[in-house]
């Protein structure tokens, strides 16, 4: 990991340790699990999670007054996957959360920063900062300064809104042209797009310059950025979807949707209050 430490001073108290202070999460084990020897070897005593389950964990040690704080370690996660697993963790109440990840996917968590349930870091190097995040998290201060806690919201609240006109966009393409987006998207080339359609690369073709003109992009790949970037931030009102072409393979993401693409009711933070 590679970044800064939290915001603001550091803390020198210390827990007694058979006391378990945070649980450490991660998509990938073995992160969580490296995370937690590092904060062992400095007498930080943390309980590793298995990150598909954390939720039920959670509500499970609410009811038995068990930890409340937990540190989200994130290498290189599906974002709005993340976003809506760290959502349902906060849903449970009374957990604070502290996400560990790096700088330019902060904007993915600026929904979750209107309160102070979570806290986001900037990915760290050293035992002694990790050691830092979770002494400040169970002490109940906070890790961000609130000057950048209303960038990052700032900068969510600016890609919601980008969002919104590249929907626009995308709802006056045909449902033959957002088909062939999305299936450029998912990875396919034109001549398996065809395929998948049931119509020549000659059409394909045609489709994909009609709907660049439509978008305003100069190049294919400008087009398919510009659909990525509709499912970037938060769920809510994604486009309706052409109905699936029979026999449509799934090597390069879901049927449909472009790898990364969030389902239609996911439970991640909606558009800014």
């Amino acid at each position: 990991m590679g970044g800064s430490a939290p915001d603001g001073p550091a803390r020198a108290a210390r827990t007694p340790d058979d006391v378990v202070t945070a649980w450490v999460v991660s998509p990938h084990l073995l992160v969580a699990q490296a995370v937690s020897a590092a904060l062992a070897s400095a007498d930080v005593p943390v309980e590793v999670h298995a990150w598909e389950s954390v939720v039920e964990e959670a509500r499970a040690a609410a009811d038995g007054g068990g930890t409340r704080h937990v540190v989200a370690i994130f290498d290189e996660p599906d974002s709005l996957t993340a976003v809506e697993m760290i959502s349902a963790l906060v849903a449970v109440g009374d957990v604070r959360v502290a996400v560990v990840a790096a700088a330019p996917a902060a904007v993915w968590w600026g929904g979750l920063l209107e309160g102070a349930a979570v806290d986001i870091v900037t990915r760290t190097t050293s035992v002694s900062q990790l050691v830092e995040v979770v002494e400040r998290l169970t002490a109940g201060d906070p890790l961000m300064e609130p000057e950048r806690r209303t960038a990052v919201r700032a900068a969510w609240a600016k890609a919601l809104d980008r969002r919104q006109e590249l929907i626009s966009l995308m709802r006056t393409l045909s449902p033959q042209q957002l088909r062939v987006l999305e299936l450029l998207a998912a990875g396919h080339r034109a001549r398996e797009v065809a395929g998948i359609m049931g119509v020549t690369v000659g059409t394909v073709r045609s489709h994909v310059k009609a709907l660049r003109a439509k978008l305003g992009a100069k190049t294919q790949l400008e087009a398919v950025a510009m659909l990525r970037r509709v499912y970037e931030v938060g769920a809510g009102d994604l486009l309706p979807r052409p109905r699936e072409a029979p026999g449509e393979g799934t090597s390069h993401g879901a049927p449909g949707r472009p790898s990364g693409a969030a389902p239609a009711d996911t439970g991640a933070p909606r558009a800014r209050r």
